[in-house]
């Protein structure tokens, strides 16, 4: 197996909400499968206290059926002041399992999409990481709400945007994102996140953290997520058309609200029933 790896370069966004193209890559002719997706992004100026830049990256094609893929960037939160720190979080490599046509020339797009405005303004890039074999597991399907819920400031639930899922089969993984807004001293985001739906082959609960975000003492505070939340083989079995609630139970009380969202990851199909199905014919 020989794999390869090709980025759409850094590309603004704004300082605003709109759905902004990156670029377009061409993926190897020699590629049979798209194995992941690494996105990446960076503030392109001085950060403003307060404001978080909570993000996503989508990928889309008109000659690959690969739809949805919208995935969470990991956040880059602010802090307090006139020189808050900025730490930008490790990457997360989205697996995506897709399969391409060996000797062909598809085309991939990518988007960019801010969820909250900023003052300064965001440059995302894309890593594709690519295969010259088939994939040997399910394809992996990303969607997420398309606006952010504001956290409040009580020690209490607060119920997300819904997620809509139509020919899933099994919900794989959660990603449950927290951002702060203008933080106060001593007060530390500390939250967890629920998936909840009546079109789960279970009712046992789906409650994870999110990356809690920690906040010392003084009027010149930094924040820092350094890696998103993500949970994995979370196998839920789910109804082909599912309606998925986020909620959000914030665990202390804050002076000033933030934001959330929650993504998930969903095949269409379970793979060993078909590698089993297809063993037994041959």
């Amino acid at each position: 197996m020989v794999t390869s790896f090709d980025i759409i370069e850094p590309t603004s966004i704004g300082t605003a909400v709109a759905k902004t193209q990156l670029g377009t890559i061409t993926k190897p002719t020699e590629s049979a499968q798209l194995i992941e997706v690494i996105p990446y992004q960076a503030p392109t100026g001085a950060i403003t206290a307060g404001e978080s830049f909570l993000s996503e990256t989508a990928i889309e094609s008109n000659s690959i059926n690969l739809l949805p893929k919208r995935f969470i960037n990991p956040p880059i939160t602010s802090g307090l002041g006139t020189a808050p720190s900025c730490i930008i979080p490790m990457l997360e490599a989205y697996e995506c399992f897709t399969p391409l046509t060996q000797g062909g020339t598809e085309q991939i797009q990518a988007y960019g999409q801010a969820q909250v405005a900023n003052t300064a303004g965001l440059v995302i890039g894309v890593d594709f990481h690519f295969s010259d074999n088939a994939p040997s597991q399910a394809e992996q399907f990303y969607t997420k709400p398309d606006n952010e819920t504001a956290t409040g400031t009580t020690a209490t639930t607060v119920a997300g945007n819904t997620i809509t899922v139509n020919g899933g089969t099994m919900l794989t993984k959660l990603y449950p994102v927290i951002t702060g807004g203008v933080v106060t001293a001593s007060q530390s985001y500390i939250a967890t996140m629920q998936f909840n739906s009546n079109d789960f082959g279970s009712s046992q609960a789906l409650e994870v953290p999110c990356q809690p975000i920690g906040t010392a003492l003084g009027s010149n505070i930094g924040t820092g997520i350094p890696k998103m939340a993500s949970y994995k083989n979370v196998n839920m079995p789910m109804k082909s058309s599912c309606t998925i609630n986020t909620v959000l139970r914030l665990s202390e009380a804050l002076t000033a609200s933030g934001n959330f969202v929650g993504g998930i990851s969903y095949q269409k199909w379970v793979w060993k029933y078909f590698y089993l199905s297809f063993f037994i014919y041959k």
